[in-house]
């Protein structure tokens, strides 16, 4: 019985448009050019990047953060010794954050 009470608020939340977050994750690494390069910063925007609208983290020890509210989040992964980045629209979460040993950004 339990899971038809939570199958209905689950159909609620996609029949009325309910926002459902999703975590993001930027990947620890990308390939570029058949080199691996491991992710070693991140940054966030309000809005697509392209609009540079890059956003102060929140420095708290090892780890700063972002708190998403009222704002578009863009999280764009970088990485050692390329160019080559990672852009994830983080639709819906409440908070981001980067840091760590090895480095890690992610929002949820």
């Amino acid at each position: 019985m339990w899971w038809s009470e939570s199958l209905c608020v689950v159909f609620w939340a996609v029949a009325s448009g309910a926002a459902v977050a999703a975590p993001v994750a930027c990947p620890a690494n990308v390939l570029d050019s058949g080199v691996r390069h491991v992710l070693n910063n991140a940054a966030l925007y309000d809005g697509p990047p392209d609009q540079m609208v890059s956003l102060a983290p929140v420095p708290a020890g090892p780890v700063d953060h972002w708190d998403t509210d009222k704002i578009d989040p863009y999280l764009v992964c970088k990485y050692k010794g390329t160019a080559r980045t990672v852009t994830l629209h983080a639709k819906n979460v409440s908070m981001c954050s980067a840091g760590m040993k090895p480095f890690r950004a992610h929002c949820k």
